[in-house]
């Protein structure tokens, strides 16, 4: 059985080790007083999460207002510091071990609400990598996460939500060939190091700008959005390929949490 962790930290260790990947990861970090005020220094907004738990529970964003001014929003919560050490104080008090901080990408968005993509790779035993499903979370009024249940929001096909985007006059088509692209290069980056895992729901963004983004890799991820969409025929794909999976192995993912 295998000990290597299946958090958000070490497989992201495991990506940036690819050239390939690299530069469509965010920069991430072990969450430290150093690492968090460097990195909000930089990058002017960053995000806190725990590396271990996954569906948008424990975030909170930090953004730099103004020369002294600083806004931290957990949820639809918005909470103002004007101390730098009060505000790394705050962050450590409400993230607690094991969270990293993480740049936050200015994502594109439905109507002022910013939306990510949930990609979803898996493969036949004894076969490649393959797209099987992709969709977009679009998130609630108000809020960070893009997870529906947290949030409220709603569930769209990604070719939707670009049309209603700031990204509307870009070639559709384009996006989904890199979206494509940079998921399977993931999947068969991870692979080298989670031989056993057939199926991972990849969490993508785009920017504002069109840039493609890796957010994070689920080893479990949820199947029931897809039944959200109105055309069931990806849900049915996901599923018949978790099937074969299942008939080949019989057995529980050997990789902890």
């Amino acid at each position: 059985m295998s000990n290597l962790s299946t958090s958000k930290w070490t497989k992201y260790k495991l990506l940036r080790k690819s050239p390939e990947i690299k530069m469509y990861l965010p920069e991430t970090a072990w969450l430290k007083e150093r690492t968090f005020l460097s990195m909000l220094t930089k990058y002017g907004e960053v995000i806190v999460k725990p590396t271990g738990s996954y569906g948008g529970n424990g975030v909170i964003a930090i953004k730099q207002t103004a020369l002294s001014t600083y806004e931290v929003q957990d949820g639809a919560k918005k909470k103002n510091f004007s101390d730098k050490s009060k505000l790394a104080a705050f962050v450590k008090k409400k993230a607690g071990k094991n969270h990293i901080v993480q740049q936050r990408i200015p994502l594109a968005s439905v109507n002022g609400r910013p939306f990510d993509l949930r990609v979803m790779v898996q493969r036949r035993p004894g076969s490649s990598w393959q797209v099987t499903g992709k969709l977009a979370k679009v998130a609630g009024n108000g809020f960070i996460v893009t997870n529906i249940r947290l949030s409220g929001g709603k569930v769209v096909t990604v070719e939707q939500a670009l049309k209603q985007s700031e990204l509307s006059s870009i070639n559709t088509n384009d996006f989904l060939a890199q979206l494509d692209k940079v998921a399977l290069l993931s999947a068969e980056q991870l692979s080298l190091s989670y031989h056993g895992v057939d199926t991972m729901g990849i969490d993508m963004a785009f920017d504002k700008k069109g840039n493609v983004w890796i957010i994070e890799v689920n080893f479990a991820p949820m199947l029931e959005l897809f039944l959200k969409l109105k055309d069931k025929s990806m849900f049915r794909i996901i599923k018949s390929f978790r099937k074969s999976s299942n008939r080949h192995s019989g057995i529980k993912s050997q990789y902890k949490k």
